[in-house]
C-alpha cells in the first residue's frame, strides 16, 4: 500500500441510500483508508425506518453471494435474526399444468447447501445498514437530493436540494431506475417496456408455504410466492398493465377468487391479503457505466424483469466490485475518479449484468409464446431440465451466486 501520512484526502459522494448505495458507503467506511477519506451519502427519503409489527410489502430475495456481503458488512446475523425468511426449495411450472407436470424443482440439500436464498424486507436492510454507518465516518443526509452537477477534471461539484454545494472525487450514482445522476449528466440508457405491471402483496396460505418458492408461468406473465417469516407468503403477480390495475381494484373477496385461480390451488385456499400496489415492469441497461468522476450501480445502471428476482443480487455485486476498485486505487496512489480507474468497475460488471439482462429478457418472451403447441413444449422442457442433475446444478450455483470470480465483498467468510 502506497498512503503515506500526508496522503491527500479524498471525498466520496454516494446519491441514493437504498440497499446498494449504502453497502458501498460502509465498504469503503470500513477500508483502510477510512482516515483519507470524506464520505458523504444524501438520500431524497426520509431516514429509513423498520417496523417489528409489519411486514414490508417490498423484499428482495437475496443470494448467497448477497449474504456473504452482508456478513462482510457485519449486519448480516443482526438482518436474519430480525425477520429474514431462508427458501430451501423452488418450484417452477407451466401455467397451463398443475403443480405436478411439468414443474422444475430446486432444492438446496441437492446441493448440500442449508438454503437457496432469503426474503429480505427492503426497510429492513435500509435501517440495519444506515444504522451501523452511525458508528463510521460516513456523512448520512435524509431529505435532500441533486439538483446539479459539473463534472471538471479533477472533481465533480455537486448541488444539493437544500442549497449545500460540495466538491467530490467520486460521484457515485445509486440513486434508482429513475437517476437523477445519470438523467443530470445524459448518460444513455436502453430501455424495453414489457407494457405489464407488478402487482405485490401478502396473502395467508391453507397450506403452508414449506420454505418453498413457487412460480407458475402464466399466459399473462408470471405469478410468484415467495415465503416470509410469519408464515404468509410474499406475492408478485407480473400481468398486463390493464389487468394488474383491475386487479388492484377488486375488493380483497374478489381479488383471492381470481389469486386462487391463478396460482392453481398449490397452496390451498387464500386468505386475507394486506394492501396491493403495482409498479411498471421493464428491462434497461445504461450504455456506459461511468464518464469521468462518476459511476453508475444497481438499478441507476440495469433493471431487469422481477421473474428471478436477481435485480438486489446484481446490484450487490456492483457495490462489492466499485469499492474494490475504488480502494485498489487508493492502495496504488491513483485518483479513484480518473475514468480509466472506474472503467475497471465497468469492465468486471458490465459484460455479467447485460448478459443476465438479456437472459431474462429472453425468458419471460418465451414464456409470452403463445399456439396449441407451445405450452406442451415448454412443460416437456421444464421436466427435461428436472432430471438432469448437471443442468439443474449450473442453474442452482447460478442462481445462488457461486462463481470463483466473486469481489472480496462477495466471498464467504473463513471460519
Amino acid at each position: 500500500m502506497n498512503r503515506s501520512p500526508a496522503a491527500q484526502r479524498r471525498t466520496i459522494v454516494i446519491a441514493g441510500g437504498g440497499p446498494v448505495g449504502l453497502s458501498i458507503a460502509t465498504l469503503l467506511s470500513s477500508s483502510s483508508h477510512t482516515e483519507d477519506l470524506d464520505i458523504r451519502l444524501f438520500e431524497p427519503r426520509q431516514v429509513p425506518s423498520w417496523e417489528v409489527d409489519t411486514v414490508d410489502l417490498r423484499v428482495y430475495a437475496l443470494s448467497r453471494a448477497s449474504q456473504s456481503v452482508l456478513e462482510n458488512l457485519g449486519v448480516w446475523k443482526t438482518v436474519a435474526a430480525a425477520r429474514a425468511a431462508p427458501y430451501r426449495r423452488m418450484q417452477v411450472w407451466q401455467g397451463e399444468h398443475d403443480a405436478r407436470i411439468g414443474s422444475l424443482i430446486f432444492d438446496s440439500s441437492e446441493m448440500g447447501e442449508p438454503d437457496l436464498g432469503h426474503i429480505v424486507e427492503d426497510s429492513l436492510l435500509r435501517a440495519q445498514l444506515a444504522g451501523a454507518l452511525a458508528h463510521t465516518n460516513v456523512k448520512l443526509t435524509f431529505g435532500v437530493g441533486l439538483t446539479a452537477i459539473d463534472v471538471g477534471e479533477r472533481g465533480v461539484d455537486i448541488t444539493m436540494s437544500d442549497g449545500e454545494t460540495l466538491s467530490a472525487t467520486v460521484l457515485v450514482a445509486a440513486d434508482g431506475s429513475a437517476s437523477m445522476v445519470r438523467n443530470l449528466l445524459k448518460m444513455p440508457i436502453s430501455t424495453v417496456s414489457y407494457a405489464q405491471r407488478a402487482l405485490v402483496t401478502h396473502v395467508t396460505t391453507e397450506q403452508p408455504h414449506a420454505e418453498t418458492a413457487w412460480q407458475r408461468f402464466l399466459p399473462g406473465g408470471p405469478l410468484a410466492f415467495l415465503p416470509l417469516n410469519d408464515g404468509r407468503s410474499s406475492v408478485v403477480w407480473s400481468a398486463q398493465a390493464e389487468h394488474a390495475e383491475a386487479l388492484c381494484e377488486l375488493d380483497d373477496v374478489k381479488f383471492q377468487t381470481e389469486l386462487q385461480i391463478a396460482s392453481g390451488g398449490v397452496l390451498g385456499q387464500l386468505g386475507a391479503t394486506v394492501e396491493r400496489v403495482s409498479f411498471p415492469l421493464n428491462a434497461a441497461h445504461a450504455r456506459r457505466y461511468c464518464d469521468s468522476r462518476v459511476a453508475l450501480v444497481g438499478d441507476a445502471a440495469h433493471t431487469v424483469h422481477p421473474l428471478a428476482g436477481q435485480g438486489m443480487n446484481l446490484g450487490f455485486l456492483d457495490a462489492a466490485v466499485l469499492s474494490d476498485v475504488l480502494i485498489d486505487a487508493l492502495n496504488r496512489g491513483e485518483d479513484p475518479g480518473d475514468l480509466r480507474v472506474l472503467r475497471r468497475y465497468e469492465r468486471q460488471r458490465k459484460g455479467d449484468n447485460l448478459k443476465m439482462v438479456l437472459a431474462l429478457d429472453a425468458l419471460h418472451r418465451l414464456f409470452q409464446i403463445s399456439g396449441s403447441l407451445i405450452p406442451p413444449l415448454r412443460a416437456v422442457g421444464l421436466s427435461v431440465i428436472n432430471v438432469m442433475p448437471l443442468a439443474k446444478a449450473v442453474l442452482m450455483r447460478q442462481a445462488l451466486g457461486l462463481r470463483d470470480d466473486l469481489p472480496t465483498a462477495a466471498k464467504p467468510r473463513i471460519a
